[in-house]
């Protein structure tokens, strides 16, 4: 018993999301935590909340109640005083409140460069890692392709601030991305360099869905249709599009289910396939807004 919260946050945030849906693990997350607290172990419970953000975000969960959520967790982080667990949960609570278009979000916690900093000085590689992958996403939302990769760069392998959780999974496929969409636009020598990066992590995600990782499964189609795409390969780039939207909208991951519509709509304009650009425009406005980004968000997809 004096060890459940440990056990509980090491096994569900290290070990059981190779095989089984993220959404398992939100019950014994919570059971971490209320067993952290009476048995005294308040760095375990507050760790079992800190991935249950993190699982919530990328789990499609309406981003008005994860806000409400993450802001909870934060007045009891800073009840118990326990700063370096605040600090990991913030980026999350900016990102989503960055994605509602919150105009006043840095008056209160700051922004992500002050997050950052405060990680830099404190040495906490893990909360540096989880706060640059957030700037990622949201790059990849905003389709600023160009300062993603640039950030991809200067941030160097992730995967080392999450061993054996989620987030190296989920680099992983952001890496092979936007590696992709940076090997299109780049001249003949930068484009083999940028594919071969991307490649390599494409492998690499494949190896984890063929040992069962069901999570990564729609990750892996959208990034197989973009290399469909840079090497001109139409009929594979379109069912991979296909097949990552069915995964996504199966699994009720709205934010994955939007990016593959959108990444769609861009293949198909650039096709001159005006009715299914239109298509996939319509549903990906439509799967942000269920998702609950604003316009602020949705009036980027042109």
């Amino acid at each position: 018993q004096a060890i459940k919260a440990r056990f509980i946050f090491l096994s569900e945030g290290c070990v059981m999301h190779w095989t089984a849906p993220l959404q398992s693990s939100f019950a014994p997350f919570l059971k971490g935590y209320q067993a952290g607290l009476e048995t005294g172990d308040t760095d375990s419970a507050c760790w079992c909340l800190t991935v249950r953000c993190q699982y919530l975000f990328y789990s499609g969960r309406s981003l008005e109640g994860l806000q409400r959520e993450i802001s909870t967790y934060i007045d009891i982080l800073s009840q118990l005083n326990l700063e370096s667990h605040k600090q990991g949960v913030l980026p999350f609570l900016l990102a989503v409140m960055k994605l509602r278009g919150v105009d006043d979000v840095t008056q209160e916690y700051g922004d992500f460069d002050d997050m950052l900093k405060v990680a830099i000085e404190t040495g906490n590689a893990t909360n540096r890692g989880r706060i640059i992958f957030l700037q990622m996403e949201l790059l990849v939302v905003s389709k600023d392709w160009e300062r993603a990769s640039e950030m991809l760069v200067k941030a160097g392998n992730l995967r080392r601030s999450s061993p054996g959780g989620f987030l190296g999974v989920r680099f992983t496929a952001l890496d092979a991305l936007i590696s992709f969409k940076a090997a299109r636009a780049s001249p003949f020598f930068a484009r083999m360099k940028w594919k071969k990066r991307g490649v390599k992590s494409m492998k690499l995600l494949r190896s984890w869905v063929k040992k069962g990782n069901g999570n990564a499964v729609h990750l892996l189609h959208i990034v197989s249709a973009e290399l469909a795409v840079l090497e001109g390969k139409g009929k594979r780039a379109e069912d991979s599009f296909k097949s990552a939207v069915k995964v996504a909208a199966r699994n009720g991951l709205l934010q994955d289910k939007a990016l593959a519509h959108e990444l769609a709509r861009e293949y198909c304009t650039a096709q001159g396939d005006t009715f299914w650009a239109d298509y996939h425009k319509e549903s990906s406005q439509q799967a942000y807004s269920d998702w609950g980004a604003t316009s602020k968000v949705v009036e980027k997809i042109e």
